[in-house]
């Protein structure tokens, strides 16, 4: 459905006849010998949103930090608002109104919204120097509340440490911040990847604000089927090439994926095999107090038991407490036909269960150590013979890295140099090592590019294949359609309803997600 197409060169206009605001063109990126862009083009509209996608090492990055300033180009030209500009760094991108929220966001915790937003541009009394004059907080604080209500249409406590606020509300002070810099370029970077689907809702319409306000916003996502839903024109990178350039009535998530890895994709979703009679992990009235209450499933060897639900649902709480990081006060659970206590994460390992986290960075991954290193932490016990134990290592990280297809140069790369695919291979991988019974994963795709999420729904499934069980969280209900024998969905810390695979559509989840299944019926 969508065709390849670049942008035309000089004098290009939109339809409406205005000229672009940003124009790239010809932009060449080396690293040494290696092309991370080669002669791309990019061109952005007054009040358009533009989607930017691309697997993982398609240049998406490197063309977002030559334009935010971060990286300096080695060939091309760049227009902004008809004048031609060579970047001098990040503080003269800021000066010409462009500002990039990272998907890792660079708010302090500490300070406030107010002082989030007016850090370096603070306002004093008498429009004096801060240090000859007191800071006018009354202003700073009224024009934050401006920003955020009139600007965004969003009501945020502006007045406590932004750490104590959501990471959805984080990124709304994130956009105030550019609003309140004169920005009218704004490039978000994978800005929805923890967000959960009111939340998205929520960013979705603030970036439609935006557009109707004549800022242009560059939306960089994985996410294909929010990209086709918001933006106006969608630009395809791959291997550092411009590949193509339309807007969103020519384009699919279909056609945009075979864009993106040169070909047609297999199907996104194996084939599921058909799970056992046996019930290898039985949950009975579990209760957290806050989180949730008398929660009750079953899981058969080798069946893949989705559960879904909006933020505060329960759904992540449940899981955690189930492996025993947030032990519940009250309930049973069973392993393979025998009653655990579970108190901790050692305590639910040792039962057989195994948990990936949805904060692969922070939770998952052991920084500045290697692939060996993070495969290996949870299955290899210390011997006395070093020796011994490095070759140990050395085999299981071969062996396991080869199965899930992990690239890398070898075992001893540092981890955090691979992909974000690549990094939950190595943490799936590290408790497949262990061989447990059940695998408990939060988001297990976010944040990773189209192919390696096939990769791991293939080596989900054939793991289920192997008699392995798997309970997924996810906040992507397609993921939940495509991956699982069953939808559990939670609403309020109880479960709303069990849905079969059959029966399971985006549009039940998302109705038992905001009501049980006892009130839908009595409507």
């Amino acid at each position: 459905m969508m065709t390849t197409s670049a942008p035309s060169h000089a004098g290009e206009r939109e339809p409406s006849g205005r000229p672009p605001v940003l124009d790239m063109r010809g932009i060449t990126k080396r690293f040494g010998a290696t092309h991370a862009l080669r002669d791309v083009d990019l061109t952005l509209f007054p009040g358009e949103v533009l989607g930017l996608v691309g697997e993982n090492g398609a240049g998406k990055s490197t063309i977002m930090k030559i334009l935010s300033g971060a990286y300096s180009k080695d060939d091309g030209d760049i227009r902004i608002r008809g004048e031609a500009v060579d970047l001098r760094g990040p503080a003269h991108a800021q000066e010409l109104g462009i500002a990039i929220i990272y998907q890792e966001l660079s708010l302090f915790p500490d300070l406030t919204a107010v002082e989030n937003i007016f850090v370096r541009h603070e306002k004093c009394r008498g429009g004096r120097p801060w240090i000859l004059s007191p800071l006018d907080r009354g202003a700073m604080r009224d024009r934050t509340l401006d920003l955020l209500r009139e600007d965004l249409g969003v009501v945020i406590d502006v007045d406590v440490p932004v750490s104590r606020l959501s990471l959805a509300e984080k990124q709304l002070i994130e956009i105030a911040r550019a609003l309140h810099s004169r920005a009218d370029i704004i490039i978000m970077d994978e800005p929805t990847e923890a967000l959960e689907a009111e939340e998205r809702e929520r960013l979705f319409a603030t970036v439609r604000r935006l557009r109707d306000a004549g800022k242009s916003v560059i939306y960089v996502s994985h996410q294909l089927d929010q990209v086709v839903g918001l933006c106006d024109r969608v630009t395809v990178l791959r291997d550092g090439s411009h590949v193509s350039t339309a807007p969103r009535d020519q384009v699919d998530v279909a056609s945009i994926i075979s864009l993106m890895i040169g070909g047609s994709l297999e199907e996104q979703y194996p084939t599921l095999p058909p799970p056992a009679e046996e019930t290898v992990l039985q949950v009975e009235d579990l209760t957290l107090a806050r989180d949730f209450e008398k929660v009750s499933f079953a899981v058969r060897r080798g069946e893949i038991l989705g559960i879904a639900g909006l933020n505060g649902s329960g759904k992540n709480a449940l899981v955690r407490s189930v492996y025993g990081i947030r032990p519940p006060d009250e309930g049973t659970v069973t392993v393979a036909g025998r009653r655990v206590t579970i108190r901790s994460p050692k305590d639910a390992t040792a039962c057989g269960l195994a948990f990936l986290p949805a904060e692969r960075k922070t939770e998952g991954v052991f920084t500045g150590h290697s692939i060996r290193w993070n495969l290996t932490i949870a299955g290899l016990r210390r011997t006395s013979r070093l020796r011994l134990r490095r070759e140990q290592e050395r085999q299981v990280t071969d062996r396991y890295a080869s199965e899930l297809g992990v690239k890398a140069a070898s075992g001893e790369q540092e981890i955090t140099l691979l992909s974000g695919g690549n990094q939950q291979k190595v943490l799936l991988a590290r408790w497949l090592a262990v061989d447990p019974e059940v695998f408990l994963l939060e988001e297990p795709t976010r944040g990773i590019d189209v192919s390696a999420k096939a990769d791991v729904y293939r080596h989900i499934a054939d793991y289920a294949r192997r008699g392995k069980s798997f309970v997924v969280v996810s906040s992507e209900s397609p993921e939940l359609l495509g991956i699982c024998h069953r939808v559990l969905v939670m609403y309020e810390g109880r479960v709303a309803a069990v849905l079969d695979a059959g029966e399971a559509t985006q549009e039940l989840i998302a109705h038992y997600s905001v009501q049980r299944a006892e009130e839908a019926a009595d409507e």
